[in-house]
């Protein structure tokens, strides 16, 4: 157990509590405003947080080494669009240091000319009401003046992964309805893979027993077996016509001992030749460069042709850009 202390945190005591921090899931929202000048400036930030009704206040936190920090600071107005499920890649591109964002994105001037981007679940207007410092953030709250909302998901993040409210359970009411369905997990531990593996040598990724297809299931099944298991977010998704089966495979890691059947095998040890299925082949030998490049997607689709959706993910717990 971490324990807070008075005085200096190591970089090990801080790394800790952002862990400890990113388990609260949240929404994602674009933070905008503009410069003296007129120019738009924006970041991704998901320390967001509504504060009164009456007056009307929200909060927003802005990290000091932001970029636009001083510029949010100095501005008499600013807007946050809580961002859909569909934007993903909009808050990748706004948590970037990109210099020509607002050029990237569709965006419009609202009231006071404050920048919003279509698409967004709500786009809220503020006055800058009061400007707090707290520690390396400042805290802007802001009094809101108008306000605008419309239907969809949430885009959501959680343990430095983006997710989608509610995507999990619309794929498993679809899967359901077509046949059989694996649910499944490629689970890391410093940089090998916890895979099955069977007598003629065949390796798989973990899955759920039979009557226990759920991401619950497969958790409760993996710690009877006496791991550790943290599932973060959707990896893929696909049909196996070669089984007769749909496969959602989440991503995680795992601790513990390889349990009997099971075993670690670091990333460039995996016999690709020796998978399960094409699509388990095609799916390991994807995640292999995307754990190169510390960038993961979501694959949708069959044994032969998809879609991969990738997730923009921010090099550190804190959105601010």
């Amino acid at each position: 157990m971490a324990e807070a202390r008075d005085g200096a945190m190591t970089e090990a005591d801080k790394s800790a509590l952002r862990d400890a921090f990113g388990s609260f899931a949240t929404g994602v929202t674009v933070v905008t405003t503009r410069q003296a000048d007129g120019t738009p400036r924006g970041f991704t930030a998901n320390s967001f947080t509504s504060v009164s009704l009456d007056p009307p206040l929200l909060l927003i936190c802005v990290a000091k080494t932001a970029q636009s920090c001083s510029t949010f600071c100095a501005a008499s107005h600013f807007a946050v669009n809580v961002l859909s499920e569909e934007q993903r890649d909009v808050s990748g591109l706004f948590a970037s240091r990109a210099p020509d964002k607002f050029d990237q994105s569709d965006w419009r001037p609202g009231p006071e000319g404050m920048p919003i981007l279509p698409g967004s679940l709500c786009s809220f207007v503020c006055a800058r009401h009061a400007e707090i410092d707290a520690g390396d953030h400042v805290v802007l709250m802001g009094r809101v003046l108008s306000f605008e909302m419309r239907g969809g998901a949430p885009l959501g993040y959680h343990r430095g992964s983006y997710f989608s409210i509610g995507l999990e359970d619309r794929l498993v009411d679809a899967a359901a309805g077509q046949g059989g369905m694996r649910i499944g997990a490629i689970m890391e531990r410093d940089g090998a893979l916890l895979l099955r593996r069977d007598a003629a040598g065949r390796v798989s990724v973990p899955v759920a027993p039979a009557g226990a297809g759920s991401v619950t299931g497969l958790a409760a099944h993996l710690g009877a077996l006496g791991l550790t298991v943290q599932l973060d977010h959707l990896y893929s998704v696909y049909k196996d016509p070669q089984h007769g089966h749909h496969a959602m495979i989440y991503h995680g890691t795992v601790d513990g001992p390889a349990p009997a059947g099971m075993v670690y095998l670091p990333l460039e040890d995996i016999p690709l030749d020796k998978m399960h299925s094409a699509p388990e082949r095609s799916m390991l030998a994807r995640y292999r460069q995307e754990y190169k490049h510390g960038q993961f997607g979501i694959y949708q689709g069959n044994a032969d042709q998809g879609v991969v959706r990738v997730m923009p993910m921010p090099t550190s717990g804190d959105l601010d850009g």
